[in-house]
């Protein structure tokens, strides 16, 4: 049997007072008929009995809170927040949302048709009257105004099984109410979203820097967004739902301008209505962890929407020692949701293969797992011209390794071949470029600063921008990136994308991207044929010749091509039932 996890509540959300429950029951209780159970009657029930040690915990970490200072005491109830006529037009509007979804296209709706009473007595019938949980699902979001988690979905669906209609849709106001009074959800409003794919871009329009992942996600959903067929979303804050994005942050997505790589979105979530993917394509070339993650895997799992997500590599898990803790964490969480979806393209066929090992453990929980597939990541190749710097300023040839910090990127190899080449008398200097990545490693710099103690000409760039990136790209005589585990290698395909010659790890996704020609490989893990191949390349200016030929000759595929199969793959069949 599958174990569900556990949801832990935000910190940063106050959990529901008794106070408000009874207020937002009280409201909605006429809202299923006049037979629906008082708040007296609920309070008598099995489910409320069993549930209450919970709910004492919750009552006491929100004491806790208030006294911390970090609660306001007068939370008051949702009438305080609202008046009950706005949480009654929120509620009904979302209703009528959901309502040819639930009950069928022909289902009149608008203000006072039908009522908002008949309204939401005949979708809680209707979905509890479906097995598959997915109506459920639906429900849920629109009584609630948030998408339901795991253990929200199953346990309404345990609580209410097998009881009258009477009861069920009690037991839907009941769990409801707890959901929407801790996330003070009452006036949010929905959009269901059937006739477009819905993308996922939390990072991407939230913040303004470009990491291999928001580039991805950048230059492939710039293309896509013209057609009119893509609804952008992100995460509300409080992970319960997906949002629309303003202005300013569908420019960071599909315009995005590299001198505000700083940039955070500071918009509210109440600005902007939730975005329910319904019986549609959703589409996510982008990571995510924690609470989103099961708000998300619920989404995969319970509804007809089909799920297709970007995948790039294990590392956090096949490599674990390799990265800090809280990302192994963050990556599990992230597994949990991709194991509901239905469709995963690895951006190589290394990573695929990665992703398969997972997909083919999954049989053990009696799950299918995603379908995995590759399409590799594309090298656009920089006219010359696009990217030269002034060659007469470089007194040595320069080589050049770029990479994080992290023990995976193997950067002290290079630094120990370059050293071992110093004493040979080889004449050249070497700069390593890359993000900063954990400060507690500071192996490299502690390398590097050692070594211009002793007079040798290297240099470590931890910032820097992307045109000074290309250009320290184009002044190499040649790069360098041994890395023991990569999804894709993009320091390859950059130095490659420039016209200049690579030394490259000779397995993985950079074998792979090296198959076109310009790259020496070697095994990251042999010192000596390290040492050997940079040798090579400082002094034989013929081999140089032949790799820069070769990089001429490659026929790699450009971000427009990327997009494209991406695309012919997210949008076929766009909508099948699962």
């Amino acid at each position: 049997m599958e174990t569900m996890p556990e949801y832990a509540p935000s910190t940063s959300v106050a959990h529901p007072s008794r106070a408000q429950v009874d207020a937002w029951l009280t409201g909605l209780g006429s809202h299923i008929g006049e037979n629906t159970p008082s708040v007296e009657e609920l309070r008598a029930s099995v489910s409320w009995r069993v549930t209450a040690p919970l709910r004492a915990i919750r009552a006491r970490e929100r004491l806790a809170r208030v006294r911390s200072g970090h609660l306001p005491v007068g939370l008051g109830t949702l009438s305080d927040v609202s008046s009950l006529s706005a949480s009654r037009a929120a509620l009904h509007q979302r209703l009528n949302q959901i309502a040819p979804h639930l009950l069928g296209p022909g289902t009149p709706v608008g203000p006072g048709e039908p009522s908002l009473e008949v309204l939401l007595g005949l979708l809680c019938r209707a979905a509890l009257a479906d097995e598959t949980l997915a109506k459920l699902w639906l429900l849920v979001v629109g009584v609630s105004g948030c998408f339901p988690d795991h253990a929200l979905l199953l346990g309404l669906s345990r609580d209410a099984h097998g009881l009258s209609d009477r009861e069920g849709a009690a037991r839907v106001l009941q769990h409801c109410g707890v959901w929407t009074a801790r996330f003070r959800s009452n006036l949010r409003e929905i959009e269901v979203v059937d006739d477009r794919v819905v993308a996922f871009v939390n990072l991407t329009g939230r913040f303004g820097f470009n990491s291999g992942v928001q580039r991805v996600t950048r230059e492939t959903l710039a293309r896509w967004y013209p057609s009119g067929d893509v609804q952008l979303a992100v995460l509300t804050e409080d992970n319960t739902g997906l949002r629309a994005l303003g202005r300013s942050e569908i420019e960071r997505v599909i315009d995005w301008d590299q001198s505000k790589s700083d940039d955070v979105s500071e918009l509210d979530d109440d600005d902007f209505p939730l975005v329910v993917p319904w019986n549609t394509t959703f589409f996510m070339p982008e990571i995510v962890s924690g609470h989103g993650a099961l708000t998300l895997g619920a989404l995969a799992r319970f509804t007809p929407t089909r799920s297709v997500a970007i995948v790039y590599d294990t590392i956090p898990a096949s490599s674990g020692f390799s990265v800090p803790r809280l990302e192994n964490h963050r990556f599990t969480t992230y597994l949990s949701m991709l194991k509901y979806f239905d469709e995963a393209i690895a951006i190589s066929a290394s990573a695929a293969e990665e992703f398969d090992g997972f997909r083919s453990a999954l049989a053990a929980q009696g799950l299918a797992g995603p379908v995995v597939t590759s399409t590799l990541l594309p090298i656009e190749h920089i006219p010359a011209e696009a990217h030269a710097g002034d060659e007469a300023s470089d007194d040595l040839p320069m080589i050049l390794s770029v990479g994080s910090n992290e023990p995976r990127k193997n950067q002290i190899a290079v630094v120990y071949a370059a050293e071992m080449l110093w004493r040979q008398g080889k004449q050249f200097r070497l700069l390593i470029v890359g993000g900063r990545g954990d400060t507690g490693l500071t192996q490299i710099g502690d390398a590097a600063t050692a070594l211009q103690s002793a007079g040798r000409p290297i240099e470590v760039i931890r910032d820097i921008s992307e045109s000074r990136l290309a250009d320290a790209y184009s002044r190499a005589r040649f790069s360098v990136f041994v890395s023991f585990h990569e999804g894709y290698g993009l320091p390859v395909a950059e130095s490659l994308a420039v016209g200049t010659p690579v030394i490259a790890t000779d397995y993985g996704s950079t074998a792979e991207i090296a198959e076109g020609g310009g790259c020496i490989l070697v095994d990251p893990r042999d010192d000596d044929a390290l040492t050997e191949a940079m040798g090579r390349l400082l002094d034989d200016d013929t081999l140089l010749a032949t790799l820069h030929e070769q990089i001429e000759d490659r026929h790699d595929t450009s971000w427009d091509d990327y997009a494209r199969e991406i695309r012919n793959v997210v949008f076929v069949s766009k909508g099948a039932l699962k």
